[in-house]
């Protein structure tokens, strides 16, 4: 990258979304594993009989968070995201 001083203001702006962009694609994959391990953990405590609490009710569905692991077809038809 040249001296900021050289560069238009448009070509320094880009400059600057280009980095914001790439800092929250990093960001976004950081939490995309932290999410994935955390889901891992869970599945494990919930098979784990020791684990009070974290075992679902025998016959007792889950029921879904909004926007959290979401069927898309079931949310387009229902008008969600």
């Amino acid at each position: 990258m040249e001296h900021d001083e050289e560069q238009p203001a448009h070509e320094q702006q880009a400059d600057r979304m280009e980095d914001n962009a790439d800092r929250m694609e990093q960001h976004s994959e950081q939490l995309g594993e932290q999410i994935g391990e955390i889901e891992g953990d869970w599945e494990q405590k919930e098979q784990d009989p020791a684990v009070p609490g974290a075992r679902p009710d025998p016959g007792e569905d889950e029921e879904p968070i909004p926007g959290v692991n979401a069927d898309e077809e079931l949310a387009s038809e229902e008008g969600g995201p």
